[in-house]
């Protein structure tokens, strides 16, 4: 089990006459939170998510994952959600679900009972059940984002790092999808860290937040503490207004 990730000094660049598109960045992120990674394209959300799934090698600095046990972190298993990825349209909800247990075991595993079984809970677990037998091809952009959604809870990692997961997503699905994980992904003192453009996601159900520009940490911290309308406009670049709304504090752009 996952205790904490500790990020120090950690610089990227794609190539040594470039720019970094990660800037000195230290972090130590604990356990049983939702983390929410807010700023503009560019800005080096997807980036910093790479390096942490080792896809990325940092330039200089370090990432260590702890565990709780103090075993090797290759014992750590991290789920992934792309923006985009290729999807195997020939498959139904389930046979796709399904392909998350293999990364317990590998490609030619065959699944086991428990492995069906699993299936079933997260499926359930996501009031998606009755599509199961449904093509992916078939689901609509809502549905096939719950899927994938499965798909890697079906790995079930210690550390999920989720992409602009309700990216395009219209307002039911939206939400619907937020609570999914606020309520189904952080069980069991795990990590969630998604990228999002809206602070209003974050506001909704992120423990802490991180605001970035141009690969430069522009504050960490509680949400509460962090949602501050000058810390806002310094890392989108724009006016930012901050209101009430039947209670609720909603972030809102200038005209």
């Amino acid at each position: 089990m996952i205790q904490n990730i500790d990020i120090k000094k950690l610089h990227f660049r794609y190539r040594i006459n470039e720019s970094f598109v990660l800037n000195d960045i230290s972090l130590e992120i604990q356990n049983d939170t939702i983390i929410a990674i807010l700023g503009n394209n560019g800005s080096g959300k997807t980036t910093l998510l790479l390096t942490l799934l080792k896809r990325l090698i940092p330039t200089s600095g370090t990432i260590d994952f702890v565990n709780i046990d103090k075993k090797n972190e290759n014992e750590i298993r991290i789920g992934y959600l792309p923006q985009i990825e290729k999807i195997p349209f020939g498959f139904t909800v389930e046979e796709y679900v399904l392909l998350g247990r293999f990364q317990q075991v590998n490609m030619f595993h065959i699944p086991s009972k428990n492995d069906l079984k699993i299936t079933q809970e997260i499926l359930k677990e996501l009031e998606i059940e009755w599509m199961q037998y449904k093509k992916i091809s078939d689901l609509s952009g809502g549905e096939l984002q719950k899927v994938r959604i499965a798909r890697i809870m079906a790995q079930e990692p210690d550390i999920f790092l989720l992409d602009e997961p309700a990216n395009h997503l219209d307002l039911q699905n939206r939400r619907e999808l937020l609570s999914i994980i606020q309520k189904k992904m952080k069980k069991n003192k795990k990590i969630v860290i998604f990228t999002t453009h809206d602070p209003n996601d974050a506001l909704a159900i992120a423990k802490q937040v991180l605001l970035m520009n141009k690969g430069i940490v522009i504050q960490f911290g509680e949400t509460k503490t962090i949602m501050q309308k000058d810390l806002l406009q310094k890392t989108f670049e724009i006016p930012i207004q901050i209101q009430k709304i039947e209670g609720k504090t909603v972030i809102l752009t200038e005209n």
